[in-house]
């Protein structure tokens, strides 16, 4: 059953999307006639009331609504044929009159956002592989030990991965473009900074986890001004997978660019990401309009700033940075107990179609990119002596093979429909890379074209199609105003899936022999990531939900949530 809303003469306002299903007892009226949008054109599901239908207003068991020209609209969504033309002319206009502003940009301009956006989203994941390949230079310079030099990379990336939903917090309720273009500007001057702080471990982590959050803040809001931007579900797709594959690349070839800028000296690797992040901070300011935030309070006097959940963010850091799990189930706890509209991961996240078993798939990719780059980056330098451009050289194999992913995703929807053989396959593959790992002997000389390339181009290719129909499936079948969420979820999920590994591999790092045995350090690792692979794709296998359309998804999940919680959280 819908109803639709049409404006009569006088209104000044009118919400783009008209029409909303519903059962055959409930559903979504305007509150008033007067449905205007938020600073910038979004309508927020706070305008609206949840009424039930129990024939109070009924003629013959058919509700109606009594139209400005005295003709009438039933709650069923027929109406006279005599008005059906003029219906449809007078919506089609409204839409086209209310339309997000980012949606009626050129696509000239909206491309040179989109890859702003990538890049930014390139520049967040080059941070942390790129710095793999100068883990030892640096480890040495800060004073580091072998088992705290993964430090140097999870101090980036729990920080990243524990601010990440606050950002999403902050793009959904506050202007999205101010949030990007604070944290890219911010991102770069941080960068500049670390590059000359190498003499005090305490100031170059701090730094790098200030870093991490900065860098949380534009993930989001890239993904919640893409959403706005290219409206359209399919469109949104393909857009929304450049951002996915710029990440995926950024895993790879930051490698590469270290391994270029430490002929000089790795300092020059954190001023190059300054550099790129000032300048094209500068280019969103320009390129992007003032379009304000989708928030809303017509009906609700709660102020912004006490939706975003400040002890929830606190909770996610310190279970995080404690790694855990048992304290990750108090944040949980706490985002349970408190309302959808206050939390930072609201409840009805839960609500959507395969949320919970899609978010733990998502941490399948990121797991075997960083443990495989870190394990062979260090043992490669450490053990056989290589360069570090030598090393960025070895792992390229996986950026390319990131590249064929992301195309194949592009060329075949069925990887997009059908995440089940997607999520499958993908896992395979990652299980018979690790295989192949586990009798690489560290990957020296005729090793490495036996069983390192094969591991990073099966492995790789799989880690991909993963991490894209996760992020993808997640974000499309959740409701537009909460695409800032989704998108963060997502990225926290893949970064504490590889920093909880990462964690494991250094305890199970080979400290007795010198040198160290690659059966007793890096084979280790890899069964750990068999198992790892193993649990968590056979349980979406298991509980997985062949879903609708995104559109009849997206309806369905308001629906769930307005009649559980009476609040979509946003």
């Amino acid at each position: 059953m819908s109803l639709e809303i049409l404006p009569s003469p006088d209104q000044e306002h009118f919400p783009i999307n008209s029409v909303y299903s519903t059962s055959s007892d409930t559903t979504i009226m305007a509150n008033n006639h007067n449905c205007n949008y938020g600073n910038n054109g979004n309508r927020t599901i706070e305008e609206y009331d949840l009424h039930t239908l129990n024939g109070d207003n009924s003629e013959n068991g058919h509700h109606k609504q009594e139209r400005s020209d005295g003709s009438f609209l039933s709650m069923d969504g027929k109406t006279p044929k005599s008005s059906t033309s003029t219906m449809n002319n007078r919506r089609q206009s409204a839409i086209l009159k209310h339309q997000h502003p980012l949606a009626k940009l050129s696509q000239v301009r909206k491309n040179c956002l989109l890859f702003i956006f990538s890049l930014a989203s390139f520049i967040d994941i080059c941070n942390v592989s790129g710095v793999l390949v100068a883990v030892p230079d640096i480890s040495v310079d800060i004073k580091l030990g072998v088992t705290q030099a993964v430090w140097i990379i999870t101090s980036y990336s729990l920080c990243f991965a524990a601010f990440l939903l606050f950002a999403g917090r902050l793009s959904d309720l506050f202007p999205a473009q101010f949030i990007f273009e604070a944290g890219f500007l911010l991102l770069g001057g941080v960068s500049l900074a670390t590059s000359f702080v190498t003499a005090s471990k305490f100031g170059f982590l701090v730094l790098r986890g200030i870093g991490g959050i900065f860098g949380a803040m534009t993930i989001p809001s890239a993904f919640n001004l893409t959403v706005h931007m290219f409206p359209d579900s399919e469109e949104q797709k393909n857009k929304l997978a450049f951002i996915t594959l710029a990440a995926g690349l950024g895993n790879v070839l930051g490698l590469v660019i270290a391994g270029l800028c430490m002929q000089a000296s790795y300092k020059w690797f954190s001023r190059l990401i300054a550099i790129i992040c000032i300048i094209f901070a500068i280019g969103s300011i320009i390129l992007l309009p003032m379009t304000g935030s989708s928030y809303a309070n017509h009906r609700d006097p709660l102020p912004r700033w006490r939706r975003l959940d400040v002890p929830g963010v606190i909770l996610m850091m310190e279970a995080l940075i404690c790694f855990i799990l048992a304290l990750t189930q108090g944040f949980f706890v706490w985002e349970s107990r408190i309302a959808p509209k206050t939390a930072v991961l609201p409840s009805s996240i839960w609500k959507i179609t395969n949320s919970i078993i899609l978010s733990l798939a998502a941490m399948l990719a990121f797991p075997f990119w960083a443990t495989s780059q870190l394990g062979y980056a260090t043992w490669w330098q450490e053990v056989y002596g290589w360069s570090p451009l030598h090393v960025a050289v070895a792992v390229l194999p996986q950026g390319i093979l990131c590249i064929a992913g992301a195309v194949f995703t592009q060329t075949v929807p069925a990887v997009l429909t059908k995440p089940r053989y997607t999520i499958f396959f993908g896992s395979a593959l990652i299980i018979g890379a690790e295989v192949l790992q586990i009798f690489s002997e560290g990957g020296n000389g005729s090793d490495y074209w036996k069983f390192c390339f094969p591991s990073f181009i099966i492995g790789s290719f799989g880690a991909m199609l993963i991490y894209v129909a996760c992020t993808i499936n997640l974000i499309t079948y959740g409701p537009p105003s909460m695409a800032g969420v989704f998108g963060a979820w997502t990225n926290v999920l893949a970064q504490v899936g590889g920093a909880i590994t990462m964690a494991v591999q250094a305890g199970l790092q080979d400290t007795t022999n010198k040198p160290p045995k690659w059966s007793l350090s890096g084979s280790r690792t890899c069964y750990f990531l068999i198992g790892w692979v193993t649990v968590l794709a056979i349980q979406f296998l298991v509980f997985f939900k062949q879903p609708g359309t995104p559109e009849e998804e997206q309806e369905l999940a308001m629906k769930r949530i307005m009649e559980a919680d009476g609040d979509l959280g946003i």
